[in-house]
Order: structure tokens, then C-alpha cells, then sequence
């Protein structure tokens, strides 16, 4: 009898222990499942881990590059700079040539200038140089024509005429010429010039024969003469 009441008592007791899990799972099935979880993906990470060492290795070509491309170009810009160096001398090199030739150019104006100056400045005198000389070969030729003019022989002038040979003037005397003739070396002499008022007849004189005519010098005043010709 206790052994049937033990019994009927657990199976009232399993019974109600399953119904209870029943309804439970009956509660569990209507409640919303969440989201199953995903798990991570175990094979990603070695794939990364293996692919950093190539990034790596191209980073580093990359940069290999680019330094070789600049120690490329460093070169090409150091010719650039030298050539453009020397094309900056050689412009300079040829504006200062230019600048010299510009210089010696006006030199050579300034010298024409100048030289057309004197020229007309001595023109003057050469135009009375010219007459004087005219004048000269004017009164030459009236003597001549007239006779008056002798010639001395070569020998007896080396010996005792032109610069070697000094001598005072005195004047007047022979053949009626008057204070205008003096004599020396055996000749009588005439001048139809004007004495010169600088002249004194104690200075150390000289004849010497040019252009076919006779002149006298007087030593202290060696820039300027006068026509003589041989009476006597």
C-alpha cells in the first residue's frame, strides 16, 4: 500500500515537472530568437598577416623609385645650372665686347672730331702759309727774270755754307744795295724781306739752299727766315 501511494505520488510529480518544461519551451518558442551571432572569421586575419609584408615590399619599391627619379633629375639640373651659368657669362662675355667696340667707335669719332677741328682751326695758316710761299715763288721768278740771281757751285757751298757753317751779318756796301746786303764767304748778299725785329746782326746766322733758293737763319730764332739772293 505504501508502495502504490510512492509510486502514484512520483508519477504525479514527474507528470508535473514535464508539463511545466512543456509550457515552458511552448513560452520559449513564442518569445523572438535574437540574431545568431556571427563568428569571426578565423582564415582573415593570417590573409592580412601575409599580405603586409608585400604592402611593405611595394612601399619600399615606391619609395626606391622615387629617390632613384630624383637622383636622376638632381644631375640633369645641376647641367641645367651650368649651362645656363656659362650661356650668362658668354651673353656677358659678349655685351662687354660690344661695350669695347662701342667705346673704341666713339674714340674714333671724338679722334675725327678732333682732328677736323685742327684742320679747320689751322686752315688760316695754311692759307697764309700759302700765300707767303706764292709771294715768295712770285718775287723768285721777278729776280730771276730780272737777272739778279747767281748761283753758288756746289763745292764752294759745302765748304763754307749751310748748318755747319756760322757767321755774323754786316751790313752795307757793294753794288749800291745799302743796309739790304751784307757779304760772306766771298759772296754779296741781298734780302728784300723785312728784317725781322727780333733778329740782331751779332746772332749766329746760316744760309742754306732749299727749293732752288738761298735762306737765311738766324740760330736763336729757328722758326723763321728770310729770302736772300747772291748779287756778288
Amino acid at each position: 500500500m505504501k508502495l502504490l501511494i510512492t509510486t502514484t505520488a512520483l508519477s504525479l510529480l514527474l507528470g508535473t515537472s514535464a508539463f511545466a518544461m512543456q509550457s515552458q519551451d511552448e513560452k520559449d518558442k513564442d518569445k523572438p530568437k535574437p540574431a545568431p551571432k556571427e563568428e569571426p572569421r578565423k582564415q582573415d586575419q593570417p590573409d592580412r598577416d601575409r599580405d603586409r609584408p608585400q604592402q611593405d615590399r611595394d612601399r619600399q619599391d615606391r619609395d626606391r623609385t622615387q629617390q632613384q627619379d630624383r637622383d636622376r633629375a638632381q644631375p640633369q639640373d645641376r647641367d641645367r645650372t651650368q649651362q645656363q651659368d656659362r650661356d650668362r657669362a658668354q651673353q656677358q662675355d659678349r655685351d662687354r665686347q660690344n661695350q669695347d667696340r662701342n667705346r673704341a667707335q666713339q674714340d674714333r669719332d671724338r679722334q675725327n672730331q678732333d682732328r677736323t677741328r685742327d684742320q679747320d682751326r689751322n686752315q688760316p695758316q695754311r692759307d697764309d702759309r700759302n700765300r707767303v710761299q706764292s709771294q715768295e715763288r712770285g718775287q723768285r721768278s721777278e729776280r730771276q727774270s730780272a737777272g739778279r740771281g747767281r748761283r753758288i757751285p756746289d763745292d764752294r757751298f759745302r765748304s763754307s755754307f749751310g748748318r755747319e757753317h756760322s757767321f755774323h751779318v754786316q751790313r752795307g756796301g757793294g753794288g749800291g744795295g745799302g743796309d739790304q746786303r751784307f757779304q760772306y764767304g766771298g759772296y754779296w748778299f741781298e734780302y728784300t724781306d723785312a728784317w725781322p725785329g727780333d733778329w740782331g746782326y751779332d746772332d749766329d746766322f746760316y744760309i742754306d739752299y732749299i727749293d732752288d733758293d738761298y735762306y737765311l737763319y738766324n740760330r736763336r730764332h729757328p722758326g723763321m727766315r728770310i729770302l736772300v739772293i747772291v748779287v756778288e
